[in-house]
């Protein structure tokens, strides 16, 4: 018993003088900044479902990514809100617990979040990479107030220029110093609602999913919130005329956590940027595209499409910075609002 004892004695003080030498077979560590043999796993929620254009974008920045880092880099897409609606994916961004989103902008965190609601910021397409590109004051300045919550924004996504459509011819549609009255359902948005009226319309609140049928019956004789595409595609059997006062550019974000950004080497933190801000971009041309395909669409379908001469949209502009942009100080506040005037000049 004894001998047996000595015996399993020297093979366990074997074991771990074997441990104790095994040191040199440890990989070094990597320098700050290197990435070799490490993969990095994200999770991506939007609310598009996979047949949106929006999804399509996504699809491309996962495979520029993987191939762009051999591999290093995986993004897994969660499409139709399947880790929640986006203010509580906006949320997890700000905890850390989901990686990437690209989702509509809740404003309830910071009221400056509305930057991105200012109507007449831009006009029309060719203005969209000035207003909301890198570059943009627009953009850093809202860079900054996203990280303050701990989430990075990675690019302003444009699905659209938002006009109004209506069942009746409005009167007096392309004077912006006209009050025609009719009535026009807005988003429960106070910019919404404020450009409504200070464009001569008149102005109420109701929920999206009653607003069919509040066409049809008469309740409102238009509506503000969609694209032509929204327009085409909802709406085309109610409405008879649609005017392309392009009021808003519909935006959402391209997202990261901050503190999941931050944990990254540089060089994937590059790509990240520039994969995200290249489908950003791409997706202004993608806005046109499509756009005009829905002004077909909603031409063909027999809605008649109302447009401004340059000197009857740059009424309507005046008229919105006048008086709705200082409407607007108080929640964005008065210096950034005096430092975006300045910039879009």
């Amino acid at each position: 018993m004894k001998k047996l004892f000595a015996v399993l004695l020297i093979v366990v003080l074997s074991a771990f003088a074997l441990t104790g030498c095994g040191g040199g077979d440890k990989p070094e560590p990597q320098a700050e900044g290197t990435t070799a043999d490490q993969t990095y796993s994200f999770r991506l929620a939007t609310h598009y479902n996979t047949a949106h254009p929006g999804y399509a974008a996504l699809e491309r920045i996962v495979a520029d990514l993987e191939e762009r880092s051999n591999g290093a880099i995986k993004i897994t897409l969660y499409p139709s809100s399947q880790l929640g609606d986006y203010t509580l994916t906006y949320e997890d961004l700000m905890r850390g617990s989901v990686d990437l989103a690209l989702i509509p902008i809740p404003s309830q965190y910071d009221s400056r979040l509305e930057m991105n609601f200012i109507p007449y910021l831009v006009t029309d397409y060719a203005d969209m990479e000035t207003a909301f590109g890198p570059d943009s004051y627009f953009f850093k300045e809202y860079s900054k107030i996203h990280g303050e919550l701990g989430v990075k924004l990675l690019g302003i996504y444009v699905e659209g220029l938002i006009g109004f459509g209506f069942t009746d011819l409005p009167a007096n549609y392309a004077d912006a110093n006209v009050w025609k009255g009719d009535m026009v359902r807005c988003p429960a948005i106070e910019v919404y609602n404020l450009v409504t009226e200070d464009m001569g319309y008149s102005a109420t609140t109701i929920p999206y999913a009653d607003l069919y049928s509040a066409l049809q019956t008469g309740i409102v004789d238009g509506w503000i919130g969609g694209t032509p595409q929204l327009n085409y595609t909802d709406f085309k059997d109610v409405i008879k005329y649609y005017v392309a006062y392009n009021v808003f550019a519909e935006n959402i974000g391209f997202f990261m956590s901050q503190q999941v950004f931050d944990s990254l080497p540089a060089e994937y933190q590059a790509m990240i940027e520039d994969a995200f801000m290249k489908e950003a971009i791409h997706s202004y041309a993608v806005a046109e595209e499509l756009d005009q395909e829905a002004i077909k669409g909603m031409e063909e379908y027999g809605i008649e499409i109302l447009y401004l001469t340059d000197e009857e949209m740059q009424a309507y502009v005046d008229v919105v910075k006048e008086k709705t942009w200082p409407k607007l100080s108080d929640n964005i506040g008065e210096d950034v609002m005096n430092k975006l005037v300045e910039a879009m000049k």
